[in-house]
């Protein structure tokens, strides 16, 4: 076996790094050191992987990996990333377009902000504690459970149905009048001021809207209106009220199912505490 002992290797003209023709091998235990780089335009393998500070490492090709283990990573850019089993975040979590929950439910601790609304498809949502706030509608397909209480809010008006007969449903589903009613009513059911039901709920969907008046014998509702239109009206019992009643409170409830655009199936009950 032959051997070469030389400080300094150069190309045949000393102006440059000489052609490994068959390339360089070396033993195990020893490696090629110094304070320079290695450039290559080729590949590179490791079979026993790379170790040391990656700091410096850049380049335009992407770099395709099977597992990434870190204790910490830093994105400038946008993170894509499929088949995530959880994630657990200290912060906020934004999601954009909004968050599907297709089987095993969302468990919430504190209270869970909507603001155009929540939709689970399977799996339900469990609310442990604090509570559910939507400004938009919220729909469940596979229930709501909550391990406290599920209270709903009621808008508390100090007058009278035929005094303010707009019933913004953004408000809550249940309303109480607490001035005795004088004279019939027509209440008009609506989202809001400048929103119309019709275009927060989708075909198919339904929502019901209680009334309570306080009790005066010639004051109920014999009609309502949705989005300022007239409805035909499916009284329980067969027939509109004629009366109100003469004590405590009259409760007008309408259960109102989208059938098609701006077109909706109301079904009215009347019922009285005296």
């Amino acid at each position: 076996m032959s051997r070469v002992r030389a400080n300094k290797l150069t190309n045949r003209a000393g102006s440059g790094a000489p052609e490994l023709t068959y390339g360089a091998e070396v033993p195990v235990g020893y490696g090629i050191t110094g304070a320079g780089g290695i450039n290559v335009s080729g590949m590179i393998t490791a079979t026993a992987g790379f170790a040391g500070d990656a700091t410096g490492l850049t380049g335009t090709p992407d770099i395709n990996v099977r597992n990434i283990v870190a204790v910490g990573a830093t994105f400038s850019g946008v993170l894509n990333y499929e088949d995530v089993t959880n994630i657990d975040s200290v912060g906020i979590v934004t999601a954009r377009t909004g968050i599907r929950v297709l089987a095993g439910g969302a468990n919430i601790v504190g209270v869970t902000t909507a603001a155009s609304g929540l939709n689970v498809t399977a799996g339900g949502v469990n609310v442990v504690g604090g509570g559910i706030t939507a400004t938009g509608i919220g729909t469940f397909y596979s229930g709501l459970n909550t391990e406290d209480i599920l209270a709903e809010e009621v808008n508390v008006v100090a007058n009278k149905l035929s005094a303010v007969p707009n019933i913004s449903v953004e408000d809550g589903m249940v309303h109480l009048f607490t001035t005795a009613e004088s004279t019939t009513s027509t209440p008009n059911i609506r989202y809001n001021g400048s929103t119309a039901l019709n275009a927060r709920m989708s075909i198919g969907q339904s929502v019901v809207v209680t009334l309570i008046t306080t009790a005066n014998a010639s004051g109920y509702s014999a009609q309502m209106t949705i989005d300022g239109a007239a409805q035909t009206e499916r009284w329980i019992g067969g027939s509109a009220p004629s009366s109100g009643g003469s004590a405590g409170v009259d409760i007008h409830s309408f259960t109102i199912i989208k059938t098609a655009d701006a077109t909706f199936t109301v079904i009215g009950n009347h019922s009285k505490t005296s």
